[in-house]
């Protein structure tokens, strides 16, 4: 068998292939990325990690915030609820008293009484769903 050296001119191309490219994609869930990706920020900028980090608390605090001042409105439109409603259902009853007592008629009484305990009943059964 014979071999031949033959030199290539500058002008054929080059008959290597060209380097492959790899594409490298990371996912994570949650809040902070996982210990290696810190590392990583961190190696690119300097104090990248930190800065993550506080990035990450104040976001918790900022949600944990929204959401004390959110209970805490439920909890006060709750109690303003149930004052309302009590107040409707005492002037309702003093309201039938009264017109029993100056001789109105009588269903005028039971209609002032009768539709504040049908809302009752009616928050009750609701409330068990």
């Amino acid at each position: 068998m014979k071999h031949s050296t033959k030199a290539k001119s500058p002008q054929q191309p080059s008959t290597v292939p060209p380097p492959k490219q790899t594409n490298v994609s990371v996912e994570w869930s949650g809040p902070l990325p996982p210990p290696a990706a810190l590392e990583y920020f961190d190696r690119i900028i300097p104090g990248g990690a930190d800065r993550i980090l506080k990035m990450v608390e104040q976001e918790q605090s900022h949600r944990l915030s929204l959401e004390q001042v959110s209970t805490e409105a439920n909890i006060k439109s709750h109690w303003r609820g149930q004052l309302l409603g009590a107040g409707i259902g005492l002037s309702a009853i003093v309201a039938a008293v009264a017109n029993s007592y100056f001789g109105g008629p009588w269903q005028v009484s039971v209609a002032l009484v009768g539709v504040p305990i049908l809302g009752v009943a009616q928050a009750l059964i609701r409330g068990r769903r």
